[in-house]
């Protein structure tokens, strides 16, 4: 496998500020990404003393995997008190958009790179959110079909949508097994998809609820990497986070007010807030088989979902007692997971590193300090076909990553086009415009006849706007071909006008590759960049 970096034009330059040390941005986290001399500083750090422990709970959640050598390292290291890179994601389908699998091998990469820089045993740490209730989030992904060169969206329907965690959901087997078989069918048959589409099938026959089918897929393809899986709602862990639990119900009205204060000052900076909620207590429950917010109001915590209320006390005995009934909201759950492990640095996507910015006095007051803070890597797959056709019509991979084909494919067409036609229309254009204004200006004063002369010129304008379209149509059917590759070339690096990592999912890779193609004995070895990454298999 190949591997280049470039660099590619972007729209958001929010990536680029944390890269270079912008004191606009920097002054919203702990560290300044953008100093070698940070990770230092944080491995410098004293340990929170909740490393045994916290081993021990992240070994029993990884009871039911045949664990790798280096992973039955990794969970003894943890509990010697070694430090973590850590990132997370919801549980998606089929193991959701390639980006999960490219945070993870953002994790895998920063933590060797740490380990040899500092001779200090770094570990990666993937989080499971499996205590979001999004379900529509997480329930379809997308297959690309390389003959027809279209995306299709495949989902696994279920007549009742879980409201609670998606932990706590437990997919129909039928039902998921049959979105599985209209994944394959839409793929190219290849001499790996018998072995990538049993792999799958027998890990959803294994596992019982969705983010387990989810960690049994993550765990096959990087166990050798030695990983740590770790689900957010394990009942272990729970139990385990009630003191900080306590402390967020027992702070939640100053939490909340640090949270407002530091958006307020994100605003007057000219950025725009990520994080968008009503609520002023940063806190699920879970009740009535239903995960739901709680809001303070009038000395009551009241429940999102079915107006049930709580006292403080109330909620103090739930944490004691029944901690797996609580869970975070997105401004409480990175506090969690810092107050848990000792972390080096959190890798999240763009989204994710912009709201941890609207965070930072939250941190301060559960005295609990933000890691460094980095952009996972971005990542995409060239195909040869892809390499070729870009070479076949003269097209900037960057270019087409970035912005994708319409205005190339614009372009190739009216080349295709005569361009004394297309001459001729636009200027019968401009000539019907001057008719336009020497018409009103022999009526100029008559409002009717000045309304009545504009909106004959409006219907002349589209009429050859019309044409030139249709005759542009035509032109375009008779090079059908050179269509269809132009719309393949977009949907396989920018499907839906984005990045291909945001769309495609990894079982397509692996069913083109192998199933092995993540595996560390194939992918090529990766150093962590800012910049974009292109891996021909």
């Amino acid at each position: 496998m190949k591997c280049n970096v470039i660099k590619l034009n972007e729209d958001d330059q929010f990536i680029s500020k944390i890269k270079n040390g912008d004191s606009q941005i920097a002054r919203f986290y702990e560290y300044d990404a953008s100093l070698s001399d940070s990770f230092s500083k944080r491995l410098n750090t004293p340990n929170n003393g909740r490393e045994e422990q916290l081993s021990s709970v992240i070994k029993s959640y990884m009871s039911d995997l045949d664990l790798s050598e280096s992973q039955i390292m990794n969970i003894k290291d943890l509990a010697k008190g070694a430090k973590v890179v850590i990132g997370g994601q919801q549980a998606g389908l089929f193991g959701g958009p390639l980006y999960t699998f490219h945070k993870i091998f953002s994790i895998i990469t920063l933590s060797n790179q740490l380990t040899n820089q500092y001779n200090e045993k770094i570990i990666p740490v993937f989080w499971i959110a499996g205590e979001d209730h999004d379900f529509d989030e997480v329930n379809h992904t997308f297959v690309f079909n390389h003959k027809k060169a279209t995306l299709d969206k495949i989902k696994y329907h279920t007549m009742t949508p879980p409201e609670t965690s998606v932990t706590r959901f437990t997919p129909d087997k039928e039902a998921l097994l049959e979105s599985l078989n209209q994944f394959f069918k839409e793929l190219t048959e290849t001499s790996h998809s018998n072995e990538v589409y049993q792999l799958c099938r027998s890990i959803i026959l294994r596992y019982e609820n969705w983010t387990d089918i989810f960690k049994g897929l993550l765990h096959e393809i990087f166990k050798e990497y030695g990983v740590l899986l770790l689900d957010a709602q394990f009942t272990e862990l729970r139990k385990m986070e009630k003191p900080i639990f306590k402390d967020i119900l027992d702070k939640s009205e100053k939490l909340d007010q640090a949270f407002r204060d530091t958006q307020s000052k994100i605003e007057a900076q000219g950025l725009n807030p990520m994080i968008q909620t009503d609520t002023n207590t940063h806190l699920f429950i879970h009740d009535e088989n239903m995960r739901q917010l709680l809001k303070y109001k009038d000395g009551r915590f009241i429940t999102s979902k079915s107006e049930k209320s709580y006292s403080k006390e109330d909620l103090f005995n739930i944490i004691e007692n029944e901690p797996e009934r609580i869970s975070n909201n997105v401004v409480t759950r990175p506090v969690m997971e810092e107050w848990l492990f000792n972390t080096v640095a959190f890798i999240g996507g763009p989204s994710e590193i912009k709201y941890w910015a609207e965070l930072k006095e939250v941190f301060n007051l559960l005295n609990v300090e933000m890691p460094i803070v980095l952009p996972r890597l971005r990542i995409s797959y060239m195909y040869d076909r892809t390499k070729k056709l870009l070479k076949q019509y003269n097209l900037k991979t960057e270019t087409i990553i970035s912005y994708g084909v319409e205005q190339d494919r614009q372009k190739f067409v009216r080349e295709k086009a005569s361009q004394e036609l297309i001459d001729e229309v636009e200027q019968m254009k401009v000539k019907q415009q001057q008719l336009t204004e020497r018409l009103k200006s022999q009526v100029a004063g008559n409002h009717d006849n000045e309304l009545l002369i504009e909106k004959n010129n409006e219907i002349h304008q589209e009429q050859y706007h019309y044409l030139l379209k249709r005759y542009l149509l035509n032109v375009e059917r008779e090079n059908d071909i050179s269509m269809r590759q132009f719309r393949e070339i977009n949907e396989v690096l920018h499907p839906m006008g984005g990045l291909q990592e945001r769309i495609w999912n990894p079982l397509q890779i692996m069913n083109d590759f192998g199933k092995n193609v993540f595996h560390p004995s194939t992918y090529p070895p990766l150093h962590y960049t800012f910049d974009h990454i292109i891996i021909k298999p």
